[in-house]
């Protein structure tokens, strides 16, 4: 039995993390950043004085009115994956799930780890890396010297799916057995946030929505990441890699929407041309 204490030390450093990289995706903005660089400049001789490396005018694209229908369809398409996935998980229950042994269960967290995104109403297309020269942005983007290269996204991502498989299953195991339950629905969550987060990314191209929504991302991985220790803290550590892959993806992306001018608005603009359609759930299995 865990005592409150360490429930506690853990949320916090968690909370902690979260923070640190918020602050650390903030100081990446093209506000901060033309601050700075209007500070260093009060500081040269006036002869020494350059332009201001961001201007507000120059760099950035007149961020039009929000258009709420498309807000409205990130919201409807996260809950509504959530509830067909969470519905399946208590219907698996209601049918016996509980009697098979572990190994039977992993096939499943595998599928929801790869492939949850068929449960979605939006566009989730993977990038095409055929025709991005292998890179995980279009070849137009421009992106960080820092920026792993093309080949690690999918061994990154492979370990990651395994870790959940492994992880998920060792919680299903601590919770009597049960699919239906705060731990795994958390993952749920979490996943279903990241494939809206891909279709803004991928599908739409939204760079600037991109960054706003990875947030949701990296707050869904940590309490999945929470919620896992409290019922089985080894499940807990397997699953923690996962965030910190987030969190630099969290990072990642922001610098990618900083470097890229003009810069794109942080919410979807009303008549942009980027939105992309929604379509029916299990309609792109063999995507």
């Amino acid at each position: 039995h865990r005592s409150h204490p360490h429930r506690r030390l853990a949320l916090s450093a968690l909370l902690l993390i979260f923070t640190i990289e918020s602050a650390l995706a903030f100081v990446m903005t093209p506000r901060s950043i033309a601050h700075r660089d209007a500070t260093l400049m009060k500081m040269r001789p006036a002869h020494r004085r350059a332009p201001l490396s961001l201007s507000s005018d120059a760099t950035r694209v007149a961020w039009g009115p929000i258009d709420v229908k498309d807000v409205s369809k990130y919201i409807f398409g996260s809950t509504g994956q959530f509830a067909l996935i969470a519905a399946a998980l208590k219907a698996l229950d209601a049918a016996g799930a509980s009697a098979l042994p572990p190994v039977c269960m992993s096939p499943l967290f595998a599928f929801l780890s790869l492939r949850s995104r068929v449960f979605s109403c939006l566009d989730n297309r993977r990038p095409n890396r055929s025709e991005q020269g292998g890179a995980a942005t279009p070849v137009d983007t421009k992106r960080p010297s820092w920026t792993p290269p093309g080949i690690a996204f999918p061994i990154i991502w492979s370990t990651i799916t395994l870790l959940r498989t492994i992880s998920a299953t060792m919680v299903w195991a601590a919770c009597g057995k049960t699919l239906f339950c705060l731990p795994i629905l958390a993952l749920v969550g979490h996943l279903c946030m990241g494939d809206t987060w891909n279709s803004i990314t991928n599908a739409e191209r939204r760079l600037g929505v991109s960054f706003a929504a990875v947030f949701g991302v990296l707050g869904s991985v940590y309490f999945a990441v929470y919620s896992f220790w409290q019922v089985s803290p080894v499940a807990g550590y397997v699953l923690a890699p996962s965030a910190v892959w987030i969190s630099i993806a969290t990072v990642l992306t922001g610098t990618i929407w900083r470097i890229n001018t003009p810069v794109q608005p942080l919410w979807p603009v009303k008549g942009d041309g980027k939105s992309a359609g929604l379509r029916l759930p299990f309609s792109s299995m063999n995507k």
